[in-house]
């Protein structure tokens, strides 16, 4: 149940904001708010839906939403209501508004049943939940993305389940102005909460240079999210110019008056109302009987065409307490409590009262209904208006006043934010101790409620003002670092922890530098910073650290293991590494040792993979043995893709299920991404398209609640991977060009190639191919290596380039007997001998093929990869009739069946497509002597007509070498000696025909 304090329509009362009482009737907008009414949810089993209200400032997004909230409490409906402070932002600050009045008016049993398993998480936003309703967990520490996802995940549980009692209608006002978690919160409500009986409306304004790219991504997230409507609120027409017109005046306007009304304002809402006050007040109208009519002309009017010169004409007419009266209040903000600005003025309480009035009676201020006495500005253009009026040190002063005045008051995050930004403003005058000092604190707030961005804000603003204290500041430096890593802002971190060590070396103190070098190591590794100093960093707090076993020590010890390894010193890496490990064994450090354990995956080049297994069980291992689901998550991530090195699909399928039932325990957004990008690789593998799809889909879900990480890659090559094989590759032809564009150097190169290739585009598929092999493959080695020889293997055998085939050859050759894992298992292709056996057919090698092709046979078998069976036994097929032997005739009949009925089974459209295309080709072959092949005749008949090998390539569009191995097998079969016995063979036997026969 609602709590008991109801409204006289039986339901709750309205948000303060939202039961401000209008000055002049509502006019216009009747289509738009009878669209607003309709989205609302009523029944249950509706859902969410969510409209996003976007207009010019003044075009009456917030009345529009005040008469909406009106209209809807009267049918019971529980309003809640936020908005965006133009002057300082509190993390989070509408959805805590909103909360704390639904906390406040909602029945405590009510609470306890709907705050759901993830309550605790909510003290975050509200500090004081558990004073409420009894004892909560505490918050989840965890890393950022998740500590965030948990608060978001709590927040629309809350409101799914209030949602059952009765419908909810949640405004987030003027979100132009919104910090990023507010934006971020708000995206993961309308993504997952279609559960919730909710109308979530957020206004905004939609001028270019109000829409923040953070806003901008969030509307395309957002609008393409089913239940997502856009209304758009342009200037008033003529027609509701009149309606309001005739509602303020009591009497029909003429038609001078309306069309004078319209012209100066452009129909803007809150000019229109502005301009009318300002008519009324300067006696410009006369109303009489039964019509309003200007007195004067239009033009005669000195009416203010902007909102400044409104206000300035407004502000001129008051008292100056009341002036002085206003300008506090536009300091302090957007909306102010009499508390603060009795303390702040410091004048009698007469003098204050009645300036108030007379700011509310002019139309600048408006009073907000509440328990606590607060005024609102009539609109944030006012507000400005106000403070531009004033002079930097008189700005300056205010905010100190203001600051002082809060500083007395209650506590609470939000005040935090207030007092960092107002000491801030104000140290021009009032000096920088206590700037700092609140600075810090509202930064340390906003840690708490995961809002990095802000946090980071807090702590620079305190370094920009100057700490005298030189280990303070290296303190705070080393602060701003950890929490720029968090917020993803990878380059900003590097920076402050470079800053950090410096600072550390000034002060002699070994600790700070650890830390420092720990914190530039885990800033690098995820985006893959391998070259900007983190392992000479390492090296050099190593040294300065006691040579005593310590934690702090063997985590300067894992991370340089990791930082060496991915640089490519695998030696110095393994020592490391096994240093940190033999450090935390003897100190029985079993957390510390888990962590350096999980992470020797990074160690491939050091140890057998067989080897880096063992370390990553035994992580598992202490993992469940100290009951840290988070360190068995991170071993279990890495100890999916070692057993798909070694080629244990079983084993990497058991621990994949494992890694997705913590992922779903801990719901961490990375470690759900890893987990369901590494189901799409298995599924593929396997045979499972549609499941491939479904998880591929679902990781860049995941992936998009990722800060610092842009996972757009993993998903693209999943999805090329997945569409190959769906016979839908041509879906992609309109990336082509931006892909060409774009991967002309890049990792995506290869794969451009492979597309180029598969979509029949082969001159130009050609064309790129030479580039690359020109510019050398080694050139490739940076971005995806293997990945880049797979692509290229494939391209070089669709396009028949045997040149292309030789070097892909020799660089693919390491990787016999293994299995072709991309990236950490964004996808997986199966035996490498496929590869081998496509590059050796191309070159004629047929012995060495046939031997690829078989261990590759065996391999897929054995991993249970269907899909790529299927492929290998395809391409068996086209090598046995390349070869043209007739024995081979039967044993490519038996692939191309092996082929067709996996990818028939499985659904492979374009590989069914290309084996029914190839069994075409054995049909009854024509008899040849001595069990020629129908190549050797034709190759045979060019050598007779006195062609070189190079010759009868070009002819035969096959390779010279090719040409050359063909060349060998016929004076086998034929038992000649050489090229001219060969000739006079083909003659005797009628196998030259005639030119252009």
């Amino acid at each position: 149940m609602i709590s008991s304090d109801y409204s006289m329509a039986g339901g709750p009362p309205l948000p303060g904001p939202l039961r401000l009482p209008p000055t002049y009737a509502f006019a216009g907008r009747a289509h738009e708010l009878a669209t607003l009414r309709a989205l609302l949810p009523r029944a249950a089993g509706e859902g969410r839906r969510a409209a996003l209200v976007a207009g010019d400032p003044g075009s009456g997004k917030s009345r529009l939403v005040r008469e909406l909230a009106r209209a809807v409490a009267d049918d019971g409906v529980v309003v809640l209501y936020g908005d965006c402070d133009a002057v300082f932002g509190t993390p989070y600050g509408p959805f805590q508004t909103a909360l704390e009045h639904l906390v406040a008016h909602t029945e405590t049993e009510t609470l306890v049943r709907h705050l759901g398993p993830g309550g605790g998480e909510l003290t975050r936003l509200l500090p004081g939940l558990g004073t409420r309703v009894g004892e909560l967990p505490a918050p989840t520490a965890s890393d950022a993305d998740t500590e965030r996802h948990r608060l978001h995940t709590a927040v629309t549980d809350l409101l799914v389940g209030i949602s059952t009692e009765a419908p909810l209608l949640l405004v987030l006002e003027d979100v132009h102005w919104a910090d990023a978690p507010t934006l971020l919160l708000m995206r993961h409500l309308v993504r997952s909460g279609a559960a919730a009986r909710m109308l979530l409306v957020a206004t905004f304004r939609d001028a270019e240079a109000e829409v923040p790219a953070e806003l901008a991504d969030a509307l395309v997230d957002v609008t393409r999210t089913e239940g997502v409507v856009r209304v758009r609120l342009g200037g008033l027409s003529t027609d509701e110019v009149q309606e309001f017109v005739r509602l303020a005046a009591g009497v029909e306007p003429v038609a001078a008056l309306i069309q004078a009304v319209h012209d100066l304002t452009g129909g803007n809402a809150f000019l229109v109302t502005e301009l009318w006050r300002e008519l009324v007040d300067s006696d410009a109208l006369e109303i009489g009987t039964h019509a309003a009519r200007l007195v004067r002309p239009a033009a005669e009017l000195g009416v203010p065409t902007t909102v400044r010169e409104v206000v300035n004409q407004r502000l001129a007419r008051l008292e100056p307490g009341a002036n002085e009266i206003l300008e506090l209040g536009a300091i302090t903000g957007a909306e102010f409590e009499l508390e603060t600005v009795r303390r702040a003025a410091g004048v009698s309480e007469t003098v204050l009262l009645g300036s108030l009035h007379e700011a509310v009676k002019s139309g600048l201020l408006v009073e907000a209904s509440g328990r606590l006495l607060t005024y609102r500005f009539a609109h944030e253009l006012v507000r400005r208006a106000v403070t531009d009026r004033l002079p930097a040190p008189r700005r300056a002063e205010i905010h100190l006043r203001v600051a002082e005045a809060l500083e007395s008051q209650a506590d609470g995050q939000a005040r935090l934010a207030a007092l960092a930004h107002h000491f801030a403003e104000a140290s021009p005058v009032g000096g920088v101790e206590r700037a700092v000092e609140y600075n810090l604190l509202a930064a340390e707030s906003a840690m708490r409620a995961v809002a990095f961005g802000e946090a980071e804000d807090r702590f620079r603003t305190a370094l920009d003002l100057g700490l005298r204290d030189e280990a303070e500041r290296a303190a705070v430096m080393l602060r701003l670092g950890q929490t720029c890593h968090l917020a993803g802002h990878a380059d900003a971190a590097l920076e402050a922890f470079a800053e950090t060590a410096e600072l550390a070396r000034s002060l002699g103190d070994p600790e700070l530098l650890a830390r420092a070098a720990i914190g530039f190591e885990e800033a690098c590794w995820r985006p893959a910073f391998h070259e900007l100093g983190a392992v000479e960093l390492l090296e050099e707090a190593a040294v300065a650290l006691p040579a005593d076993d310590s934690e702090l020590r063997a985590r300067v010890l894992g991370g340089l293991a990791r930082a060496l390894e991915l640089r490519g010193d695998s030696g110095r890496a393994a020592l490391a590494r096994d240093e940190s490990i033999s450090m935390s064994r003897r100190r029985d450090d079993r957390r510390t040792l888990g962590m350096t354990l999980a992470q020797s995956y990074w160690s491939r080049g050091s140890s057998s993979n067989e080897d880096v297994n063992r370390m990553l069980n035994e992580a598992r291992a202490l993992g469940e043995e100290l009951d840290d689901v988070d360190l068995q998550g991170e071993a279990l991530s890495w100890l999916v893709p070692s057993y798909v090195v070694l080629g244990d699909h079983d084993a990497a399928r058991e621990w994949l299920g494992q890694l997705l039932a913590v992922a779903r325990r801990l719901r961490q957004p990375f470690l759900s991404h890893v987990a369901e990008h590494y189901a799409g690789a298995m599924a593929l593998c396997d045979g499972d398209l549609a499941e491939a799809e479904a998880a591929a889909a679902r990781s860049q879900d995941w992936a998009r609640l990722l800060t610092g990480r842009d996972a757009a890659g993993v998903f693209g090559i999943q999805m090329f991977s997945i569409r190959r094989e769906q016979g839908r590759l041509a879906e992609l032809a309109p990336l082509v060009r931006l892909l060409d564009g774009a991967a002309r150097d890049g990792a995506w190169r290869p794969g451009l190639i492979a597309l180029l290739a598969e979509l029949g585009m082969k001159d130009e598929a050609s064309a790129e191919l030479g580039r690359v092999l020109g510019a050398g493959l080694g050139t490739l080695r940076p971005s995806l290596w293997l990945a880049s020889l797979v692509y290229l293997a494939d391209a070089a055998a669709i396009l028949g380039d045997a040149a292309a085939a030789e070097a892909l050859y020799a660089e693919l050759a390491p990787y016999e007997g293994s299995n072709v894992m991309i990236g950490h298992l964004v996808v997986c292709y199966g035996a490498a001998d496929r590869y081998l056996g496509m590059m050796a057919a191309q070159l004629g090698d047929w012995e060495r093929a046939e031997r690829h092709f078989m261990a590759a046979l065996a391999f897929d078998t054995r991993l249970g990869a269907r899909t790529w069976l299927a492929h290998t036994a395809y391409e068996y097929a086209r090598m046995l009739l390349a070869r043209g032997a007739e024995e081979d005739r039967a044993n490519a009949q038996a692939q191309l069946g092996l082929a067709l009925g996996v990818a028939n089974a499985i659904g492979l459209p374009t590989l069914t497509m290309r084996a029914t295309e190839l069994g075409a080709d054995l049909a009854p072959a024509p008899h040849h002597p001595d069990g020629l092949s129908a190549r050797e005749v034709q190759i045979l008949a060019e050598l007779a007509r006195g062609r070189s090998n190079r010759e009868i390539g070009r002819v035969l569009h096959i390779s010279e070498h090719t040409a050359a191995n063909h060349i060998r097998s016929i004076l086998r079969k034929t038992r000649t000696a050489n090229r001219t016995e060969a000739a006079a063979y083909a003659l005797r036997r009628g196998l030259v025909p005639a030119e252009g026969s």
